[in-house]
């Protein structure tokens, strides 16, 4: 079924003028971010996919951070498995994007105490500075908090965020056929390697 790109159109322009509300000093944006993720299980093929179009902002006087990945820009390392993703799991004729909302804290000392700082760019410099990010993912509709450890450093006048988080699927309405639900693990790992470059 082929979606027309008007509706995606809709959701770039609503995006980035939602966020662009909030802006005030510098914005530094991508979109070449890598987004994968991990289904695999132990003694079964790997069930992964990666994504190099992910599109993400974010306002540094604040730490709002904000993204956008269309599902169907996953690759599998097998077509038959890109197929079932799309149609059957994700059905990304119906929801072709996934988003997330939230904003960057300070990490202290563990993401569980609750020992965060308000975001500072004046403190991020070459080196990875711990992070913890806060916001609001949503998938196939659903929308769900999420709390995720990172890091971020400057590389030139460009900024690099690294995190790793953990979702359940069926959280999601992803539902898994009972046939493959033995290959295909419930808690999916996410990672982000996002790139950002400053726009004037």
């Amino acid at each position: 079924m082929k979606i027309s790109s008007l509706p995606m159109k809709l959701y770039l322009f609503n995006f980035f003028l939602l966020f662009s509300i909030t802006i005030s000093a510098q914005k530094y944006y991508t979109k070449t971010g890598i987004t994968e993720f991990d289904g695999s299980k132990a003694a079964f093929e790997p069930i992964k996919a990666k994504n190099t179009s992910s599109i993400s902002a974010i306002d540094v006087s604040n730490g709002n951070i904000a993204a956008l990945i269309k599902i169907k820009d996953f690759e599998f390392r097998l077509g038959l498995m890109q197929e079932h993703f799309n149609e059957n799991y994700l059905e990304s004729y119906k929801y072709p994007k996934s988003t997330f909302e939230g904003n960057i804290e300070l990490s202290t000392r563990s993401i569980f105490d609750g020992k965060t700082e308000i975001f500072d760019y004046g403190l991020v410099d070459e080196n990875f500075m711990d992070i913890i990010i806060k916001g609001q993912l949503t998938i196939k509709g659903v929308t769900k908090d999420i709390i995720a450890t990172g890091k971020i450093k400057k590389i030139e006048n460009d900024l690099n965020l690294i995190s790793s988080f953990s979702i359940k699927l069926s959280d999601f309405n992803v539902r898994i056929p009972k046939v493959v639900f033995m290959k295909i693990d419930e808690v999916v790992k996410i990672n982000l390697n996002y790139n950002y470059g400053l726009q004037n």
